[in-house]
């Protein structure tokens, strides 16, 4: 049956001055000084008079009250020497900041370096494809949605008088090493939902399945049996020194909602005669899934053309109808 074989899918201050005598004191020595002299018998009454203590709270009335102060005369003065002020020394961390700019230089580069090697998915899409398997034909719709980072997949496939038979979906999120999937889930005919989940961000990666106990751990670059096109396109998009040959080999783990892990491992085997790129994946086991691809980079590297056979039974074909951009 169709659905049984189907896998796709951030002052300085002077010193200070002393204080100068203020002039209200000036005047009164000088006034003091240049008084007549007292009559005998004044100077007799003055000395019968005892003197007042210092404490005597009179006594600041005898003296004449502070002036305020008065902007000095414009009598040229010669300027206070200035002291030499020691070298400013410059913070401990002054170093650091002095290589500042070397260390954004060396990031710059670094991120530079590290996004010219990051995986870019392609952009949103609807890609309508034929099917085919034996004598049974009918139609398959993938809706690929792509965000800043994140992305969902969902592909449905159906047939004359059955209608959908199968409908699987994807989702998770996008980095440099293109998809990471966090969930995934397969809907056949006749049998009820199943699902993977990637745990990624609660303790060690590792991989679940509904359809069995235990886990699989997870490594980086693993996809599910509908993400693997996207990430497919993605790795195609990037070939390694600029160029693909024939020989190279994209490789990456694929979870299924069956509940195992398989290494698939893609060779390039060469162009053809149309410019499309041609992949081909042996199966590991007799009865794992042999499958061969057909890249089109004019297509955002999609693959136009899509065969998978199982150990038994007619292949399956999806060939690549029209692409929509969404």
């Amino acid at each position: 049956m169709l659905g049984a074989h189907l896998w796709v899918i951030d002052a300085w201050s002077l010193p200070a001055v002393p204080p100068l005598a203020s002039p209200a004191t000036v005047r009164s020595v000088t006034t003091l000084a240049t008084l007549p002299l007292p009559a005998p018998k004044a100077a007799e009454s003055l000395a019968a008079v005892p003197a007042l203590p210092l404490e005597s709270p009179y006594a600041p009335a005898l003296a004449p009250a502070p002036a305020p102060a008065q902007p000095p005369r414009h009598t040229p003065r010669k300027p206070a020497p200035v002291r030499p002020t020691a070298p400013v020394v410059a913070p401990s961390h002054s170093a650091d900041a002095a290589s500042t700019p070397v260390a954004v230089a060396a990031t710059t580069a670094t991120a530079t370096a590290a996004n010219a090697n990051a995986l870019h998915a392609p952009p949103s899409a609807r890609l309508l494809y034929r099917l085919k398997k034996g004598p049974l034909t009918g139609t398959g719709q993938i809706d690929w949605q792509r965000d800043a980072d994140t992305y969902r997949m969902r592909l449905e496939a159906r047939v004359p008088l059955f209608g959908q038979i199968f409908l699987e979906t994807s989702e998770g999120r996008l980095d440099a090493s293109g998809l990471a999937p966090l969930r995934h889930t397969e809907r056949r005919l006749k049998r009820s939902e199943r699902a993977v989940s990637f745990v990624r961000d609660q303790g060690p990666p590792r991989i679940l399945f509904s359809a069995r106990t235990g886990e699989e751990p997870l490594t980086p670059g693993a996809q599910d049996r509908l993400s693997w096109i996207a990430q497919l396109a993605a790795r195609m998009a990037a070939p390694p020194a600029g160029e693909w040959r024939a020989g190279h080999r994209i490789e990456m783990d694929v979870a299924s909602t069956g509940g195992d892990v398989q290494r698939w491992v893609f060779t390039v085997q060469g162009q053809d005669s149309a410019g499309l790129w041609q992949l081909h994946r042996e199966p590991d086991t007799p009865h794992d899934t042999r499958a061969e691809v057909w890249i089109d980079a004019r297509q955002h590297h999609w693959p136009v053309r899509i065969q998978l056979t199982e150990s038994s039974g007619e292949p399956l074909e999806l060939t690549l109808d029209g692409l929509q951009p969404t």
